[in-house]
């Protein structure tokens, strides 16, 4: 009989591509996969899955009697739907992916008894995870060192590295040649995008584009994609404007330089490419999770950090002529990306959930002759 594994996830893409990751990989190894996902998360996928839909559960941001009637309210609601989906599925394995869907789903499975597994790609535990790690088998992450993780925790924390995109880790890497005069500048700003980089930086290419050879891939908002289109082919820049991209592998292996947010996803795929980034942190992000994860790769020597509201034209212009003007430096960082292990992160998450079925057999054995 088939291994069945419930993973839930929503929201960005930073939680919704490695649920898609983790899906994909399992099916191949005859585990029977569900994906539970909120509207939000559901336009990431393709046709082709299945899934179950729940309410979202968003936490009130603002204080108030009506916000946390209404909370209350859908979490009742949410809660209701994931008892129907976990005792018509009977998965022998809940797997969170952080964000507000599995809240609910995970809840219910401590209720009904079902074995939790959590997947922390930041530097710091989100709010769900930060709750469930009390009663999760496992708590999968990217490092050593959680920062709001509690000790007596640590024994159920296993390092994983990133979970990556299956294009991003099938995709060969082909040599470059730092020291070619001309360099590809990626600009991303998460799956949402990100509107000022769209206002701050193209201002910034033109001025140094009277110095350097540069070229440029830019992911924008949709509302500004034709508009810095026009303005980099009017100043003779070779530019290449998205707002969403479906082979992201192919746009990030042909850049030196990247411009990026700090969620997990967007900087794993660079560091597995191996391509160094400025870093400027979305800086509502929750618990400042962004912030944390900019230091940690700073500290690997992967990453130079310009926070956002010390992003201006003259910040961002003198960064980049200090990178521009030092191959050495960009080699380097580029050598210290690469040191990763994310190519074996899937496998390390199933070697520990064989581990868990084998401990539940040996449990069944022994129990049967005392």
């Amino acid at each position: 009989m088939k291994k069945k594994i419930l993973f839930c996830s929503g929201g960005t893409g930073g939680h919704v591509f490695p649920s898609i990751s983790l899906i994909n990989f399992f099916k191949k190894r005859e585990y029977e996969t569900i994906l539970v996902i909120d509207k939000r998360g559901a336009k990431y996928l393709k046709k082709d899955f299945f899934l179950h839909k729940i309410f979202e559960v968003n936490f009130p941001t603002r204080a108030g009697f009506i916000n946390k009637i209404f909370f209350y309210l859908k979490l009742i609601l949410a809660l209701i739907n994931s008892f129907l989906i976990l005792r018509k599925e009977k998965p022998n394995f809940v797997f969170g992916l952080g964000g507000y869907v599995s809240l609910p789903i995970c809840l219910a499975a401590k209720l009904l008894n079902i074995q939790i597994l959590l997947y922390e790609p930041n530097l710091v535990l989100g709010r769900v995870n930060k709750f469930f790690v009390r009663f999760c088998m496992k708590l999968f992450t990217n490092s050593d060192n959680i920062l709001n993780l509690p000790n007596k925790y640590l024994t159920k924390c296993v390092k994983v590295g990133n979970i990556l995109r299956e294009e991003i880790i099938k995709y060969e890497l082909s040599e470059k040649n730092n020291l070619s005069s001309k360099k590809t500048i990626l600009i991303l700003g998460g799956s949402q995008g990100a509107e000022i980089f769209g206002e701050v930086i193209p201002r910034v290419i033109l001025d140094l584009s009277k110095h350097y050879r540069i070229s440029i891939i830019q992911q924008s908002l949709p509302k500004q994609v034709n508009e810095i289109q026009n303005f980099y082919n009017k100043n003779n820049i070779e530019n290449y404007i998205f707002s969403f991209h479906e082979n992201i592998a192919e746009l990030i292996s042909k850049a030196d330089l990247a411009i990026s947010r700090c969620g997990s996803s967007t900087i794993g795929e660079l560091e597995f490419l191996g391509v160094p980034f400025i870093a400027i942190p979305y800086p509502f992000a929750k618990d400042n999770h962004q912030h944390q994860n900019a230091i940690y790769y700073e500290k690997k020597g992967c990453c130079w950090i310009l926070k956002q509201k010390n992003l201006s034209f003259d910040s961002l212009k003198e960064i980049l002529i200090k990178i521009l003007n030092n191959n050495v430096e960009l080699s380097l960082k580029r050598e210290n990306m690469l040191k990763n292990d994310s190519k074996n992160t899937l496998l390390k998450i199933e070697k520990e959930i064989e581990k868990l079925e084998n401990s539940q057999y040996r449990g069944c054995i022994s129990s049967r002759f005392p």
